[in-house]
């Protein structure tokens, strides 16, 4: 997508995000501008046309390989576009190799959210599913790509049911402590794994993200009785809601994991009866 493109997208957003229209348009002119800025690229909810007046602006910056250098004082720039700016996190992420980029989130004083990821613009070789590309100066972003993390292998799935399992036995070990809080937690992380399952059964992509990835699907089908896996801090309240997550796990492994830990499930429903 060339800038013209870009423009006519922004254009298209609906009133309701017309903040966060107005700093993409503003950033989008610095990048036509700049030549170390090479390709521009929308996600998440804006992109799918799905935001509103509180989303946050997600970005992915392409620089220049040998302007990388200048990456955080290019970010500036970009950030700048939106006004007065209350606060302002610098993060290293994640890169290829031994190399890192970086994840700069930005908060204006009203209250809007920008999150840019800036890497290398070599880096990418295709559009991740749910993108826009604003700007595309070398066509980098031209064809879509299904990037790794989008899938999930047998062996995480199963991984992702032993963290499950293990997750309630240590509900059972904190609540006969007496440690309510711990207890309380280990729910939740158990719940957070049956969240990833679930998604693994029904294929939703980026199944790692759990709930966040369910909620982005046009039609969202919940794990059964989750609502009742949801606990005040009280321990008969815990170990309730930890035999409901426990039946619901069960089920939602069955459908995801062609070899499921049996020896774990069998050890945790044993503690819960």
């Amino acid at each position: 997508m060339n800038e013209l493109a870009g423009a006519a997208f922004l254009a298209g957003m609906p009133p309701a995000v017309a903040r966060q229209r107005d700093i993409l348009s503003g950033m989008l002119t610095v990048v036509e501008l700049e030549p170390a800025l090479r390709w521009l690229e929308l996600g998440c909810s804006l992109a799918r046309g799905a935001g509103d007046e509180l989303s946050d602006i997600d970005c992915g910056v392409g620089v220049a390989d040998d302007s990388f250098d200048d990456a955080l004082a290019l970010s500036d720039r970009l950030a700048a576009v939106g006004g007065d700016i209350r606060d302002q996190m610098r993060q290293v992420f994640p890169g290829r190799a031994d190399r890192t980029c970086w994840h700069v989130h930005t908060l204006y004083s009203d209250g809007a959210q920008l999150s840019v990821v800036l890497m290398p613009a070599s880096w990418r070789n295709g559009r991740p599913p749910g993108s826009i590309a604003l700007y595309d100066a070398d066509r980098r972003l031209a064809e879509p790509f299904r990037p790794a993390v989008a899938d999930t292998s047998a062996d995480t799935a199963r991984e992702w049911a032993y963290l499950a399992w293990i997750a309630l036995g240590d509900l059972v070990k904190y609540l006969h402590r007496g440690s309510v809080w711990e207890a309380y937690q280990r729910l939740h992380d158990a719940r957070g794994h049956v969240w990833q399952l679930w998604n693994v059964a029904h294929q939703v992509p980026f199944a790692t993200y759990g709930l966040t990835a369910l909620l982005d699907e046009p039609v969202v089908t919940m794990p059964p009785d989750v609502d009742a896996t949801v606990a005040t801090l009280d321990a008969d309240d815990i170990r309730r809601a930890a035999r409901v997550l426990a039946r619901t796990l069960d089920e939602v492994v069955t459908a995801a994991v062609p070899d499921p830990p049996n020896g774990f499930r069998d050890w945790v429903l044993e503690l819960l009866v």
